[in-house]
């Protein structure tokens, strides 16, 4: 029945995207050319050709980069210090009559839309290389600024760049509208999820789906976007080829893949070793004193989550793997385990203000802050007042909490836990992405449990991580500057206040090669103790091999989870839902609609970073200038304040919307490995964790966002009654898994 009605509510989502009015081809080329800025662009002769080289071939640039060329003439503009300004305006948009949708007429205001899409564009390239020039756009030409020419046929994008009529470069790339078939790859992954349990299939037919859809005639509509069966045959077998030979192929050599696997074999293969060494045990016994129950043991597991807050990948292998034994032990749901587990991992970095998230965070917004009249080094503080408006992190952080301090679960999770508590760990006919030769992993008979045997090996790998990040990190921001011999400390001023120096120095060192490095040394520490304790070689090999078993079924879910999001990015499924959906409304309803719009974009592409890559950029211009014309105070300088709150609670917003999807999506790669990490059958896991998922989503908007907007609220306030809210809820409906169950609820 639960299954009926998932696929149900799934098949009526599924529809209403379908159905719901899109967005013409021609409006969203708006947006899509500003992304022209990246490529490589002709240099243009005062009469238009393209300048060449002494052989003859073209001159190219990035285009961003000959425009700060030819703009370094201008004067710094006295409102913006030292830095120089390029003034980009007098767009003329010119759309070819076969872009248009039927009855459609040109819009007056693409002009401007197209000149602000590439000023933010401009900005965050010019954020990224460490440019300091600033940006200002206008409706009307500038003398000393630059005029755009934008031109759209029904195949290709054009921008054109002149300055004082004389021109300057263009570049030209091939173009076709993004349509609603770029939404099937996801729908189809996850339908076939919920409705066979085989994400396996799922997520291939997702991605030949996709595939067959790139190869498909590039402007048709779905449903006719193949007109004959011979068309159908061709797409579909071209798309089958691609499966393997473009996205597999992409994804298994590409070097942050393989180090993000890496660390996954490593870290089980030392957990497989140091529990063959007594090292689990030892730690087990040492928490049993302390974690004398299944309840224990879930409150133990919630503050290891915790406590490993500086990155979610860690969080998610490091208390997964170690805490799953005594979790068995206990009977302990499998999916209760992987709720826990995902549920601290991303939501504790993504508030912690010493994370690998933060610096990343503020840097898909910081650039596009002058649209706000802020300066982009105000990230951070903007960021700090997000935080008592980042609702879904902190009410499921709490929500965790309530559920395994009291006990209690409802619905799918306490069916499992249930059964758990009547010795099945599983349900029956799943599929867990570990092997049993590694759940059922036992310490040799002939070794004392030591829990230094563990505990060293972890410390290892944490201090190996860390060090790696704050070395590589400490060099990216110049605060240690490299040398023949040992490098040394920069005698210049660190680039702001602690915060920031601290953030950046983990983002500049954050990424997977840090937690391969650190997963390395944590097994090769565990195999030398394991050696002190005289335990053979040939039994140190097999413990690390059958940690490792039956892996091969988790790194195809990983590797499929990572070819949807290509061939999503390949469709523009995160574009068209963002220009369908992200439409000029009243501030009232503003961040609850990005926090949704946030949540459905991560949750079909299966990455919450790259929602706020897309979103973050958008919100601060649009939600500044929605909350300034809707302030209901008098005079400017209420409008502004008002415009920034609003700013501000939206930015909070896309980033809580995004760990949401997250968090609810099969094909995201951090679900996967929670799963991995606890044995949990994948569909399993995210059926469970779905309905809390969703009544914290909903205690986030009803009864934070919308108050703290509506009725400008305390955000303190909002976290208390939501806070009280979901104790309520969990304790009416929820029951204890070792209660006794009446007759008639069996």
């Amino acid at each position: 029945m639960l299954r009926i009605v998932s696929v149900a509510i799934f098949a009526a989502l599924a529809a209403a995207l379908f159905l719901m009015p899109g967005v013409s081809p021609a409006r969203l080329a708006t947006k899509q050319i500003a992304e022209l800025v990246r490529e490589e662009a002709d240099r243009l002769t005062d009469t238009g050709q393209p300048l060449t080289d002494a052989r003859g071939g073209p001159v190219r640039a990035p285009l961003w980069k000959i425009l700060v060329e030819a703009g370094q003439a201008n004067e710094p503009d006295p409102d913006a210090g030292e830095d120089p300004v390029l003034k980009i305006g007098g767009a003329r948009f010119v759309v070819d009559p076969e872009v248009f949708q039927e009855g459609e007429v040109r819009d007056p205001n693409w002009d401007f839309e197209a000149v602000r899409s590439i000023q933010r564009v401009l900005r965050a390239v010019l954020a990224e290389e460490e440019v300091p020039v600033r940006i200002a756009a206008y409706k009307k030409p500038d003398p000393e600024g630059f005029d755009l020419m934008l031109g759209v046929t029904k195949d290709s994008l054009m921008l054109r760049v002149e300055r004082q009529g004389v021109p300057i470069a263009k570049v030209v790339r091939p173009w076709s509208p993004i349509t609603p078939r770029s939404l099937l790859p996801p729908l189809v992954a996850i339908f076939l999820a919920i409705l066979l349990r085989r994400p396996v299939v799922a997520l291939f037919a997702g991605v030949w789906a996709g595939a067959a859809l790139v190869k498909a005639p590039a402007c048709a509509e779905l449903g006719s976007s193949i007109g004959s069966g011979a068309e159908l045959g061709a797409a579909i077998g071209a798309g089958a080829v691609d499966v393997f030979a473009t996205y597999l192929r992409g994804q298994l050599f590409e070097r942050a893949r393989i180090e993000i696997i890496l660390f996954v074999v490593f870290m089980l293969a030392m957990v497989g070793v140091i529990t063959k060494a007594g090292g689990i045990r030892g730690m087990m016994n040492g928490i049993a004193s302390l974690a004398q129950d299944a309840r224990k043991t879930q409150i133990a597991t919630w503050f290891m989550g915790l406590s490993v807050f500086f990155d979610d990948y860690a969080n998610t292998i490091l208390v997964g793997s170690t805490m799953r034994p005594l979790a068995d032990r206990f009977r302990i749901a499998r999916e209760k385990l992987a709720y826990i587990v995902d549920s601290t991992a991303a939501p504790v970095a993504g508030v912690s203000i010493l994370s690998t998230w933060i610096a990343f965070e503020v840097s898909t917004f910081s650039a596009q802050l002058p649209d706000a009249g802020m300066a982009p080094s105000d990230g951070y503080a903007v960021f700090i007042q997000t935080l008592p408006y980042r609702f879904y992190c902190w009410f499921t952080l709490l929500f965790v909490a309530f559920v395994v301090f009291s006990g209690r679960d409802f619905g799918p999770m306490l069916a499992a836990e249930r059964r758990a508590r009547a010795g099945q760990l599983l349900r029956e006919g799943a599929t867990p992405l570990v092997g049993k030769a590694a759940t059922e992993l036992e310490a040799d008979e002939s070794v004392r449990p030591f829990a230094s045997t563990a505990l060293i090996p972890l410390s290892i790998f944490i201090l190996t991580t860390l060090g790696m990040i704050i070395f590589t990190g400490s060099q990216s921001i110049g605060l240690l500057v490299p040398a023949d011999g040992f490098p040394y400390l920069s005698t210049g001023s660190a680039p702001g206040g602690f915060i920031e120096t601290a953030t950046g120095i983990l983002y500049g060192g954050s990424g997977t090669t840090p937690l391969m490095w650190g997963a390395i040394a944590g097994f090769v520490v565990a195999t030398v103790i394991a050696l002190v304790r005289r335990l053979p070689v040939v039994q140190i090999l097999g413990a690390a091999l059958n940690s490792l078993r039956a892996m091969g079924v988790a790194l195809l879910i990983l590797y499929l989870a990572w070819m949807v999001g290509a061939v999503c990015d390949d469709l523009g499924t995160a574009e068209y839902l963002s220009a369908t959906l992200y439409t000029k409304t009243s501030y009232i309803v503003l961040p609850v609609a990005l926090f949704l719009l946030s949540g459905l974009i991560a949750f079909s592409t299966g990455s919450s970073w790259s929602t706020m890559t897309i979103l973050l950029p958008l919100v601060v211009g649009l939600a500044y200038d929605i909350g300034f014309a809707g302030s209901p105070g008098d005079g400017d300088e209420a409008a502004r304040a008002f415009g920034l709150f609003i700013m501000i609670v939206s930015i909070g917003a896309v980033l809580e919307g995004a760990i949401f999807g997250d968090h609810c999506s099969p094909i995201s790669d951090t679900t996967v490995m929670s799963s991995i990490a606890c044995a949990s059958d994948h569909v399993d896991h995210v059926r469970t964790q779905a309905p809390y998922a969703l009544l914290t989503m909903g205690v986030s908007v009803l009864v934070g966002y919308f108050p703290v907007v509506v009725f400008e609220t305390s955000p303190w306030i909002s976290l208390l009654a939501g806070a009280a809210v979901l104790w309520i809820v969990l304790q009416v409906r929820g029951k204890r898994a070792d209660a006794p169950v009446a007759p008639e609820a069996r």
